[in-house]
């Protein structure tokens, strides 16, 4: 005795999954949300949080895979995301200047980085000038061949010049003899100068006249300033 029974099978196509083009990020990314198609698909891969969004947190390359379909209709694909690390980037060590130095070319490493902070010019120099006395942090930036930023910082101390004083003004007459003067600030870093004058502030009257005697101070931080004193000698009038 024989029966029969007919069962139709419908052979499809699948929908192949497409997981999209490989990509590189920088490791100070963040997260970033994969999207593959067609939509409704799952991915999957170490880190892979629900969604299809992954935290850059690591460089190196990371392999996901995106699934579309069920059963023998399930189809995959793969995308690599290459994690570029940061530039190492360095400012140089912290420097100090004089107010009166005048501008000052920065160097950073990598070259061709930027500088930016207080009294940077567009040519990413410093002027203390500008800055004025005190410390001032500035701030240098690379962007490298994968499009990474990182960045350092470094502090530029400005010291102000010292404040000096020659003394008053005096007239002196026209008499053999040394008389000293003594500049502020005193100490092994003030120097006198000027016609008649020795260095440690002698001065020794000879033919009457104007003088102008300078005293120069260099202070700890290398900083020069100088006061003028003017000493005019005129002739005695003798007793008779």
């Amino acid at each position: 005795c024989v029966n029969s029974d007919t069962m139709t099978i419908t052979v499809i196509d699948p929908i192949n999954a497409n997981a999209g083009v490989d990509f590189d990020v920088c490791v100070d990314t963040g997260v970033i949300f994969l999207s593959g198609a067609p939509a409704g698909g799952t991915w999957s891969g170490n880190g892979i949080l629900p969604g299809g969004s992954y935290n850059v947190t690591v460089d190196g390359s990371f392999d996901f895979t995106y699934s579309f379909g069920t059963g023998n209709c399930l189809t995959t694909d793969q995308i690599t995301v290459l994690v570029n690390p940061l530039p190492v980037v360095n400012a140089g060590n912290d420097q100090a200047f004089c107010i009166d130095d005048g501008i000052q070319n920065l160097s950073g490493n990598p070259a061709n980085g930027n500088w930016s902070g207080n009294a940077i010019n567009s040519n990413g120099d410093f002027d203390p000038a500008i800055a004025g006395a005190g410390d001032h942090t500035v701030y240098y930036s690379y962007v490298d061949p994968n499009s990474c930023e990182n960045i350092d910082s470094a502090v530029i101390t400005v010291n102000p010049l010292p404040v000096v004083n020659a003394g008053n003004d005096t007239t002196l007459c026209n008499q053999s003899g040394t008389i000293n003067f003594f500049g502020q600030p005193s100490g092994s870093g003030g120097t006198w100068s000027g016609a008649h004058m020795n260095a440690s502030g002698g001065f020794n009257p000879s033919g009457i006249g104007t003088f102008d005697n300078i005293y120069t101070y260099t202070d700890a931080n290398g900083c020069v300033n100088s006061d003028t004193m003017t000493i005019t000698v005129i002739d005695p009038i003798n007793a008779n």
